[in-house]
């Protein structure tokens, strides 16, 4: 069955195949999760579902009747996608040399309206129509205002699905006309199969699948040298968290204040606090997680203030020491560590 291609996204397929079979799909979902994880997928078999001329609401989609077919050709009239037009160049979808211009970053104003009108008009063939806005996050303030219009007056039969990593790049105004779907980071054993299954051998699949943050599109991606880069960078990164004093961080700020290598460097160290998080929930109980916690979040609020252009020498500074605060905080203390021992002890 097709939604047996979705891996690891149980609860939010049992949902939308729930909301399908009772014809009950809301008229727009704000669909969340990181990279990687399946998310334009979802979207394409929710609308091959939302259309399939299977007879059988449990069948649907079959992948295979012609409106299946279509949809996932791209060509269903009543089915619509609007990416930036980087992406569309990106996925061989539009000839950069048939552009005006540079190909923009964003979904714009015009393109919203575009999308609205085509939205406007009945049915052609399906049962429903189904507008996929993907990444959401780059449609910039006038296009997110222009839609905002159209889902607070939705056409009939039509239901958008908003596909994003970073929803709290969108309008608040945005965000609440959507029902909100959650798709989770991988589990790393789940990337691991997946990669052993394209003939990855296991030791390699298991490396790119701890350094994947959730991510299978990420793990396919990861070539060889890659990943010995990020480990030989994650020993660097633990060397200077557990020095005696902040030098060695200072030190691995300046040294890697580039801003694409400060993405790297942060990146690594949220996948390593991550992965270690994971570990402490399958072994359950007997190990404090907080720390880690406060650790990955302010590795996402690092991320989040590079991105709208933070200086990278400063964000990894402000990372690395404050990882290095909440290791130290987290810590036991030598007087208490001694108690410790000699309660163990008797004494």
């Amino acid at each position: 069955m097709p939604w047996d291609e979705i891996a690891g996204q149980e609860r939010a397929v049992r949902l939308m195949r729930r909301a399908l079979a009772r014809n009950q799909l809301h008229h727009a979902y704000l669909l969340v999760g990181p990279e990687g994880v399946g998310k334009e997928l979802f979207a394409r078999l929710a609308a091959q579902a939302a259309n399939c001329e299977a007879g059988e609401a449990d069948a649907r989609p079959c992948g295979v009747c012609g409106a299946c077919a279509a949809i996932l050709r791209g060509t269903f009239p009543d089915v619509f996608w609007t990416r930036p037009q980087s992406e569309l160049v990106k996925r061989g979808l539009v000839n950069k040399g048939d552009l005006e211009n540079t190909p923009s970053r964003e979904i714009r104003v015009d393109e919203v309206r575009q999308l609205a009108r085509r939205l406007a008009f009945s049915l052609v063939r399906g049962r429903r129509k189904i507008a996929i806005i993907a990444p959401a996050e780059t449609l910039n303030e006038r296009a997110q205002n222009a839609l905002l219009k159209t889902l607070e007056e939705p056409p009939p039969d039509t239901t958008f699905f908003l596909i994003t990593s970073q929803p709290d790049e969108l309008l608040p105004t945005v965000r609440s006309r959507c029902a909100r779907l959650m798709l989770a980071p991988l589990a790393q054993e789940l990337i691991a199969a997946q990669l052993q299954k394209r003939g990855v051998a296991a030791l390699e699949a298991q490396a790119k699948a701890e350094s994947a943050d959730g991510s299978l599109a990420r793990a396919l991606e990861m070539s060889a040298e890659e990943l010995s880069r990020r480990s030989e960078l994650a020993a660097r990164i633990e060397a200077a968290l557990a020095a005696p004093d902040e030098r060695d961080a200072l030190d691995l700020a300046e040294g890697l204040a580039e801003r694409d290598t400060a993405a790297e460097l942060i990146e690594v160290l949220r996948e390593r606090a991550r992965t270690t998080l994971v570990s402490i929930a399958h072994e359950g109980g007997g190990r404090d997680a907080a720390p880690l916690l406060r650790e990955y979040d302010l590795c996402g609020e690092v991320a989040a203030a590079l991105e709208r252009n933070g200086n990278p020498r400063l964000q990894l500074e402000r990372v690395l020491l404050g990882a290095r605060a909440i290791r130290s905080r987290s810590r036991p203390t030598t007087s208490s560590a001694q108690a410790s021992t000699g309660a163990v002890h008797g004494r």
